[in-house]
Order: C-alpha cells, then structure tokens, then sequence
C-alpha cells in the first residue's frame, strides 16, 4: 500500500466506529490498522482491569486465544524449512507416546483434517480442571487417543488437538518449549518484544488485561487458566502486532518461502479445496481476498484480518464477550475501503422486522427434526409466534431470526451462527470461515422410551460413563440428564448418546461415536484419567 493510498483512508472513521462500543469503566477492546509493516492507528476504549479502573491502551496485552495457532504453524513451518522434520511426517514418529491407530500427518494437525478428538470436550469428560491443565498433564490425556472421528485427509473438523500435538513436536525436536522457540525463532527477529506464548499462567504478566464475561450484562472474571499453548495462550499488544502483518505482506525477516507455505490451503484426499491453511483462513471482504484468525476463550475474543490487495490488516483484540471481532474487524475493513456497511443482521442491533418480513417471502421456516449423519448431532426446530426459529444448541435453548439474504441468524448465545436451508438439507454454520457448515437431513422424531441403565468404560480415556435414572454420570464431575432426541438417538447436554451392541457411542463438539464398552452388571462408577 502506498503513501498516498494511506493518506487517503480515513482513519478517523475508524474511532468513530469504536467509540460507541464500550460503556466508561466496562471491559473493553483495543484496535490496530496496519500497512507496510507499520501500525497506522491504534485505538483502545475500556478498562483492562475494571476492579481498578486501569484503562487499555496500546501496549495493554491481550490473550488472543486460536489466533494464536498461524504463529504455531509458522514455527512448525519454519522447522520444515531446515528439514528439522517434514509436514507429512505421522505424529507418532515425534511423539510415541500416542496410540493412535492410524498415521495422523504434521500437515494433518494443522489443517484440521487429521480427525483428532477435540480436547476441550475430553477435559469435559475427564474432569482435570482447565487451571491445572499443562501440555504434559494434556498429553497424558491425549496419548490415550486410539480412534480419529474419521480417516485422516478426507473431511475438516476444527481441532484444537492438532496444535497442541504440534507444540509437543517443537518440543521433542528442538529441545526447546514452544514459548522459547517461538521467541527465539519468530517473534524476536520480528522485533515482536512484548508477545509471549504464556506457558505458565500463575506467572504474573506486565500489562495484560484481565478477562471478562459480560454477554448476559455485568461483568465477571473469567480468565485464561490452562498453562498447555499452540492452540492458543499468545499474548500480544495492537502496538506489538504490526511486525506480524508486515510478515503476511510480503514476508519480511522470516522469508517470503515461509509466508507463501503458511498461506497454502488444505486439500482433502477427493481433491476439495479448503478455505483452511496453516492457522490461518482465506476468506473475502467487500469482495475482496482476505485472510486471517479468530480467536475466543473465556473471558477474551480476537481477530487479525489482513487483506492483501489494497494492503492493509486490522486487528481487534477485547477482553470482553459482548463484541464480535470478526464482524467489527470486517466492518472497520469496509470502512477503510469506503465500502457501503452491511446491514446488521438480526441479533446485531438491526431491527428485527425488516429482516422477518424478507426471510418469510423467501420460503417457510424450517422445522422439525434434523440429523447430521456424520457427526451424528441432531436439532429439533419450532418457530415461534415472531417468526424466529427456536431450538435447542449445545444444550440451550437459542432463537434464530431470518435475515434478507435467506438465512437466519443466531441470538444471544446463539450470535455468530447461521441456519439455512439447501435442497433437503439445513446447515448450520458460524461466521467463522474457518469452520465447514455442518449439514443435517430430516430424520424420525424423539422416541419416549429412556435411555437403559448401564456403566461403560472409554477405553482411551480410562474414564466410566454411568447412565442411572436418566442421568449421565462421566469420570469425576460431569452429571447430565438424558432425554430422547431425534432420529433413534438420547441427549445429554451438548453430547449425543447412542446404544450400539451393549456399548455406548457419545458424540460432541469434535468429538464422533466416541466409543465406551459395556461393563457387567455391578461395576462401580469409579476412574480418574491415567
């Protein structure tokens, strides 16, 4: 981008786009606009420690959760530069503790289509709290793994496993953590001094803001607490960023070969090209080629976009949960561009007949009962009497209300989803373009009968799921009640449950027919992951 092009934005704009977002003394956001490698604005409104009044300005440090993962994967990258190892090398070769049945790839991990288990949802399911969860205490969870969710190469579903296995790699093959090497490696020749890889979050960290969930309204602590980092736990500034989006321009300092590799998009095995590279997604503003990553945890959300013709990038970091920095950080793109705003959508502030109207010509609402034959989730959709489509996601109930272009969009918890309807199919999608939309068919209602009792062991977690007066006990902690749910199947918060030949499938976010064997009669729900 030139000198010229750059006098031309009108980066006023941009503040008064933020400006109204944040209330005085809420947690808040802060935001960079960059080109050539420097920062052309930052802004910040909000207090980064709302208990004392400390406000966020450019320097304040954010953790920006799977943001974090393109500085994973550029380390990983760079190691496949010197031939320290190769992308198509299977993960066990670096890391046998693993018991994996099949070869999951390096290139695998980091593009998500290796098939591994999700790991938040088998902390659920072991119980080992988040605050005492290290990459070693995660690995011994992990190294249990036998089954992918599907052969490796031929889908894409987003894993956080991956890039903690990635982290675990640079370790047995540098001999260094992830944190030392990226900072040795990446971050320091980039003159990035104030971002860290937070290895250890007991450390006290100079100018990081602390965390806050307040989508339901006032405030609450809710901080990072695991110490295991590739998946995400970089810690970074807007005024520290502007080295990296020098990088995704041209790939200054770390090579131009290492930029090109990280922007290289996954290829499943018949050939389907996906929106996902390495940690970093391709996506389209205003028309426009674009890529980039969110990130969310906790009491933090992220986004860093950087379009490459014209030239620029944004980034939004907040240490709240009431601003979605993907649309906000798209918005402030279009603004600089001196695109046209899109409309908000229905549960973004815009009115809600309008979009109603539209979505109600478009077609009926669908309803009814749904199945996702590959993951086998299952949705039952009603419409209420506003014409939004209500049902029950990831154990709660939500609304969707229809928009202009034919789609209908989450509220509340719900917001950053999408329903829409394609042949006989309904998908249901996020803003991220990241994430594939998952496709449901219809399928038979709920049945009335409950889930039989029974204790079944997870071989590969060590843990025993008991299922007792319609309740479902796992390892240590979790306790769910069980309800019939479409298409043959029971439901237990966001979890699936399914008999299979006196076994129990239990499928997730990420997680696919895990498989836990019956126990004879007597066995007591006991077990703590190994």
């Amino acid at each position: 981008m030139s000198r010229r092009d750059t006098e031309i934005m009108d980066l006023e704009l941009v503040e008064h786009e933020i400006s109204p977002l944040v209330k005085p003394g809420d947690p808040g956001l802060a935001v960079g606009v960059y080109a050539d490698g420097a920062a052309l604005l930052t802004t910040a409104a909000g207090a980064a420690c709302v208990e004392f009044g400390v406000p966020i300005d450019a320097r304040t440090r954010f953790d920006i959760a799977s943001a974090s993962k393109q500085f994973t994967a550029a380390c990983v990258l760079l190691l496949a530069r010197d031939r320290a190892l190769s992308l198509d090398d299977d993960v066990r070769a670096h890391a046998p503790e693993l018991s994996l049945d099949v070869p999951v790839t390096l290139r695998q991990c980091l593009q998500h289509t290796g098939g591994l288990p999700e790991w938040y949802a088998l902390q659920a399911l072991t119980g080992v709290p988040l605050a005492e969860m290290s990459e070693e205490r995660l690995l011994r969870i992990i190294a249990g793994l036998r089954a992918t969710t599907f052969p490796p190469g031929t889908d894409f579903s987003y894993s956080n496993t991956g890039y903690i296995l990635a982290a675990v790699v640079v370790a047995k093959v540098t001999g260094r953590s992830l944190a030392e090497f990226a900072r040795e490696w990446i971050l320091s020749p980039l003159g990035m001094d104030d971002t860290v890889f937070r290895d250890d979050v007991s450390l006290p960290l100079p100018r990081l803001a602390y965390g806050y969930a307040n989508a339901e309204g006032e405030p609450r602590r809710a901080d990072t607490q695991e110490s295991a980092v590739g998946d995400g736990g970089l810690a970074t500034s807007v005024s520290d960023l502007a080295p990296w989006f020098g990088f995704l321009a041209d790939g200054r300092v770390l090579g131009a070969d290492l930029r090109d590799a990280l922007l290289e998009r996954a290829v499943l095995a018949d050939g389907t090209v996906l929106p996902y590279a390495f940690g970093i997604y391709h996506t389209e503003v205003a028309g426009r080629p674009a890529y980039g990553h969110a990130g969310g945890m906790q009491g933090y959300l992220s986004n860093l976009l950087y379009l490459p013709d014209p030239g620029f990038g944004v980034a939004v970091l907040s240490n709240q949960t009431a601003i979605d920095p993907v649309a906000l950080s798209e918005r402030l793109a279009r603004v600089l561009l001196g695109e046209p705003p899109i409309a908000d959508r229905p549960g973004t502030g815009a009115a809600p007949e309008q979009g109603q109207e539209h979505g109600q010509k478009q077609g009926q609402a669908p309803t009814g009962h749904w199945h996702d034959p590959a993951g086998d989730g299952t949705l039952t959709l009603g419409v209420g009497p506003d014409g939004r489509i209500e049902l029950v996601l990831g154990g709660a109930p939500v609304e969707f209300a229809p928009a202009e272009d034919g789609r209908w969009y989450g509220m509340g918890d719900a917001e950053g989803a999408w329903l829409a309807v394609e042949g006989d199919r309904l998908l249901l999608g996020t803003s991220s373009a990241a994430r594939r939309p998952v496709a449901f068919v219809p399928c038979d209602p709920p049945g009335t009968e409950p889930l039989p009792d029974g204790v079944y062991l997870s071989q590969e977690l060590g843990v025993l799921a008991t299922v007792r007066d319609g309740e479902l006990s796992v390892g240590p902690e979790l306790r769910l009640p069980v309800e019939p749910a479409p298409a043959g199947a029971w439901q237990a918060g966001p979890f699936t449950l399914r008999p299979d030949s006196g076994d129990l499938l239990l499928s997730g976010d990420g997680l696919r027919r895990m498989r836990f064997t019956g126990q004879p009669d007597g066995t007591r729900p006991v077990g703590i992951p190994r």
